[in-house]
């Protein structure tokens, strides 16, 4: 029997909120939400504001709202949102960041706020067509990646060409929400042809090939990464689109399997996929770019196949989760997640700057979207599913 106390879930759900509060610009959530903690840094806060982690924090205050009856996360919710869509572009897409500098300067000049990335504008466009969003600004949204899609399935932003998996799962996972929300049929056309491309990336053992195998970048995310983010593109554009994708997403399953703890966890890598990425220490578990969209893909997942192995394997995943997340009321990071963790010491543990100077990822940082608001969201969501399956 699947079990995961629903106080459980709550009381977590519940610390992960209360320190995403803490990372507000102002405190009515009107200026969106800052990307993360640096906790080996003196200048602690990345004032850098990320559409995609306002989107994320924003989904969760609305779906916690409703669960425990809390009004003034609906409040929050709603100013994010309404910041969000302050900083769309005219043409739809939206961009890396916006710098809110200290009050005594920061060392980020902001160079790279206007980058536009795919794989956030996708996740971008998922939590527009669940969320409380005018439908104009879904559909600009959408009509940016369909129109910015090269004929082989990939995508290429502001002449950038993104042909690394992760860059084409989350358009897909977006596409195929506003499909199901819209009735497009460009939508549609587009999912199908990036599909395709992620099919042609997907190995014999099931897992994806990666960015870096692909265009040598992207080196500090895991190898697990880019497969727990593909299974969400397969099981969406299966479940929302009808294409069939069952062979995939059991590729997907098997790879993910394989690399997953008794407890649940799952591993950057292993013996067989080692030299596939430079983030390439068995040992760890990813939090930032794996273990919340894993979480989420499973349930996609068993939404679309209705594999019990697959709910099964979001329960593990999710106990885990609860059961490192950070509860020390003396740090600054109290009720969040941080980056990596040492699944084997049972230990935070590990960096992500193999050529990535600014670390995104490891046991230093601290997320706000990409891992915390992720982690509650999924959380939620199994609180759903265990609540309508059958025991």
């Amino acid at each position: 029997m699947m079990t995961l106390p629903i106080d459980r879930i709550d009381d977590s759900v519940g610390r992960a909120i209360r320190w995403l509060i803490t990372l507000l610009p102002e405190e009515d959530g009107s200026a969106g939400i800052w990307e993360r903690l640096r906790i080996d840094q003196d200048d602690a806060v990345v004032r850098r504001v990320r559409p995609d982690c306002t989107a994320e924090t924003a989904a969760l205050l609305d779906a916690a709202g409703a669960v425990q009856e809390r009004p003034d996360y609906g409040k929050l919710a709603g100013s994010m949102r309404g910041w969000l869509q302050c900083v769309q572009r005219p043409d739809g897409g939206f961009p890396f960041y916006e710098l809110t500098p200290a009050p005594n300067g920061t060392a980020d000049d902001g160079a790279t706020a206007d980058l536009m990335w795919p794989n956030d504008n996708g996740k971008v466009l998922e939590l527009l067509c669940l969320g409380d969003y005018p439908r104009e600004s879904t559909t600009r949204l959408a009509s940016y990646l369909i129109d910015n899609q090269r004929e082989d399935g990939w995508f290429s932003l502001d002449a950038v060409d993104y042909r690394g998996p992760c860059f084409v799962s989350w358009p897909v996972v977006g596409l195929a929400r506003y499909y199901a929300s819209s009735g497009d049929e460009r939508a549609a056309a587009a999912v199908t042809k990036a599909i395709g491309y992620l099919r042609s990336l997907q190995c014999a053992d099931g897992r994806l090939k990666t960015t870096y195998e692909i265009s040598g970048t992207e080196n500090w995310r895991p190898v697990s990464s880019e497969t727990a983010e593909a299974l969400r593109a397969f099981a969406l554009a299966h479940r929302l689109v009808g294409l069939d994708t069952r062979a995939e997403i059991a590729g997907c399953r098997e790879f993910l399997t394989r690399l997953t703890t008794a407890e649940g966890a799952i591993r950057n890598c292993d013996a067989a996929s080692v030299g596939a990425s430079e983030q390439a220490d068995p040992a760890l578990t990813d939090l930032v770019y794996t273990c919340g969209y894993a979480l989420h893909g499973w349930l996609d997942a068993w939404r679309a196949t209705g594999e019990r192995s697959d709910l099964a394997a979001a329960v593990s995943l999710g106990e885990f989760l609860i059961s490192i997340q950070v509860d020390d009321p003396s740090v600054a990071w109290d009720g969040a997640w941080r980056g990596s963790y040492d699944v084997d010491q049972r230990t935070w543990r590990g960096r992500a700057n193999q050529s990535n100077p600014i670390d995104e990822g490891g046991e230093f940082s601290v997320y706000t979207g990409w891992t915390t608001a992720t982690i509650a969201t999924g959380l939620l969501r199994i609180r759903n599913e265990l609540a309508r399956a059958p025991r």
